[in-house]
């Protein structure tokens, strides 16, 4: 059974953590980092407030989110019951395999009953229980309106000793504050490339792959229909030729969240027209169907994300004690995959794995963040490569294509496929895709044999 940090006795390792980031990284973070420092400072941009409205500095927060079950258990793990509270205030519950409608890959996949329990709500609303339980934490404080401008280290640029904070609210007033460790969760916008080369030390080198797609979303009252059979919608375009996808998740408030995608620069538009316009351009009617009556209850958000982006953090020969990076950004993913929250949740699980390890030492240990990075890159190593791979089936997607890519995508896209009439196959490819199993196990001898099947099977 699982075991929450607040079981277990403090022990502080050292005196002072601070967390760059106050999103849903950085605060997972402060709640591994209370149990082994005596005091935890999370560093935030951004006015906080209790309302669950997108923030400034989270400019994805106002479109569709899903936390996958690996990030489930480790968020419930750090915040013991707290799925159960977000239930009780609107969270919708479903099951993912029976309640989810997906078109991909040109099929509709199978719906059956499954473990694979899934919650789903707002961007906001999942950021703002997560933040009221790590602020109960007594030695977590969250500086608000605050940047960090630089890192401070010392004289040989060997340890991290601390941060440099600008106040926002106070004339842009400078102050120092020292830390036995510093934990980077500011995501895409991660200045540590940056603040590395300022003190003369190596920055990492990076694997881009270029995909620029572009996101419109607003929230709906949800629609009544006598035939309609699901609770989540996702319709996928089929590449290499349709570049149009929609999702119509449930949130609180008897709402949906609607999010519509373009690849490869077909944005779509932020006006009521156009949207709809775009939604009836997908490959399948199903998506406009569900809204053209729908009620719309906000403006429409638009969001642009150009590339994947991997800092190679764990290839540095030399690297400052006392710094660790995080979440985005580390490595930040295409977002209509989903990954992002549940990979830096099983980040912070790593975290706190690696500092359990050396709780008895009473400080943190040279080469602890270069042993962190590594174990790291074997966490981002499964869900960058599906990731990224699923995007190389676009001809004009840039980046590097890894050996054995043409071969990779002929059996997955035969896989997913398999998904519309296999129930063995959907469940194994859910398992990977909620990070509790890894994509090795599609490889399997049951499913390769059922892939082996479908080729002698007419089309």
């Amino acid at each position: 059974m699982s075991v929450s940090p607040s079981d277990h006795p403090r022990r502080p390792l050292d005196k002072h953590a601070v967390v760059i980031g106050g999103s849903i990284g950085g605060l997972l973070a402060a709640r591994v980092l209370g149990r082994y420092f005596e005091r935890v400072t999370v560093v935030e941009r951004d006015h906080i407030s209790d309302d669950f409205e997108p923030r400034q500095g989270v400019p994805q927060g106002a479109h569709v989110h899903v936390i996958f079950g690996g990030g489930v258990r480790v968020i419930e793990r750090l915040f013991p019951g707290i799925f159960a509270e977000m239930t009780n205030a609107g969270a919708v519950v479903c099951d993912f395999a029976k309640d989810l409608c997906w078109y991909h890959h040109g099929v509709w996949k199978l719906r059956t009953v499954s473990d694979l329990t899934s919650y789903w709500q707002s961007r906001p609303f999942l950021e703002a229980h997560i933040r009221r339980r790590a602020r109960m934490d007594p030695n977590v404080t969250l500086l608000q309106r605050c940047e960090v401008v630089r890192l401070v280290s010392n004289s040989g640029n060997s340890q991290i000793t601390g941060v440099a904070i600008q106040h926002r609210d106070d004339g842009g007033r400078e102050e120092p504050i020292k830390a036995d460790l510093v934990v980077d969760a500011a995501g895409r916008a991660s200045r540590t490339p940056l603040w590395l080369e300022a003190l003369g030390l190596a920055k990492p080198e990076e694997t881009t792959v270029e995909i620029n797609i572009g996101y419109a979303s607003r929230t709906y009252q949800q629609s009544e229909s006598a035939t309609r059979d699901w609770r989540i919608l996702a319709t996928y375009a089929t590449p290499p030729y349709q570049t149009r996808t929609g999702y119509i998740f449930p949130i609180e408030g008897g709402r949906w969240q609607v999010t519509a995608v373009g690849f490869l620069e077909d944005y779509p538009p932020d006006d009521d027209e156009g949207f709809l316009n775009f939604a009836q351009g997908m490959e399948t009617p199903d998506f406009f169907e569900a809204i053209k009556d729908a009620r719309p209850l906000s403006p429409i958000s638009t969001y642009r994300f150009p590339m994947h982006r991997w800092r190679h953090y764990e290839r540095l020969s030399s690297f400052p004690d006392g710094l660790i990076v995080l979440g985005d950004a580390i490595c930040s993913f295409n977002p209509v995959y989903g990954q992002g929250m549940s990979t830096c949740a099983l980040e912070v699980d790593l975290l706190d794995r690696k500092l359990e390890a050396v709780a008895e030492r009473g400080s943190v240990p040279a080469g602890f963040s270069k042993d962190f990075f590594r174990a790291a890159a074997v966490i981002l190593a499964d869900p960058w490569r599906l990731a990224t791979l699923s995007d190389f089936l676009y001809p004009h997607c840039i980046g590097k294509r890894p050996f054995g890519t043409g071969l990779f995508l002929w059996y997955l896209i035969r896989v997913l496929r398999l998904c519309a009439t296999s129930e063995l196959v959907l469940l194994r490819f859910y398992r990977v895709i909620h990070m509790l199993d890894r994509p090795t196990v599609l490889m399997r001898p049951a499913v390769m044999l059922q892939v082996l099947r479908s080729l002698l099977r007419p089309s």
